[in-house]
């Protein structure tokens, strides 16, 4: 499938993200979080931008989210060697702040780039910012993440073929128990896909 050509060009594209200047972001981290897992990986989870622990580690996703994240993996059978995370910003915004539209529009063409080399069958968007960026690039129409999340998106998005599944973002879990059930509901459309995906055959 590629693998080696495909990881060279993640692991060189991960190094620019590294030395990236675009925008502020970069003078008060520690560390940027280019995103890791499998460029073969036919789920790719995209976030809004790291938080303190992201940013200590250089890891996406290691915080408690994560630990939830990595649970929900487990239960449809996927883990972190098997997908690819990665987050919209790859610097963390000071005081864990949304990430600003000129921020995202700096950082996205590393995204881009991302999808492109990964070519992913599934996008699985981490909350509002997450869904707002890949949706509105599809395009298609879409309201608030309560209403968007749950359902199956086809279109392509930077000359690839994908069905985009937003949901919430794991720490919108943690301090609202109500979405967790629709977190996992949500990961149960992933592997739904994914299973019929696989039927039909690449």
């Amino acid at each position: 499938m590629g693998n080696t050509p495909g990881r060279e060009e993640m692991d060189l594209l991960s190094e620019e993200i590294r030395k990236c200047r675009r925008c502020p972001l970069w003078k008060e981290a520690i560390n940027a979080v280019p995103g890791e897992g499998s460029v073969d990986a036919a789920v790719l989870f995209i976030g809004e931008a790291p938080g303190k622990r992201e940013d200590q580690t250089g890891r996406p996703f290691v915080g408690r989210a994560g630990r939830l994240l990595d649970r929900l993996l487990r239960d449809i059978g996927l883990s972190r060697e098997t997908v690819f995370i990665a987050n919209i910003v790859k610097h963390r915004p000071p005081g864990n702040r949304d990430p600003r539209e000129e921020e995202i529009l700096s950082c996205s063409p590393y995204l881009e780039r991302q999808i492109r080399i990964i070519r992913p069958e599934i996008i699985v968007t981490l909350g509002r910012h997450s869904m707002r960026f890949i949706l509105s690039r599809l395009p298609v129409e879409f309201g608030r993440i309560t209403d968007a999340r749950g359902r199956v998106y086809a279109g392509v998005l930077f000359d690839v073929p994908v069905r985009v599944i937003p949901t919430f973002h794991p720490a919108a879990a943690l301090y609202n128990p109500a979405y967790r059930a629709g977190l996992e509901e949500d990961f149960r459309t992933v592997q739904r896909e994914l299973h019929d995906n696989n039927q039909e055959g690449r």
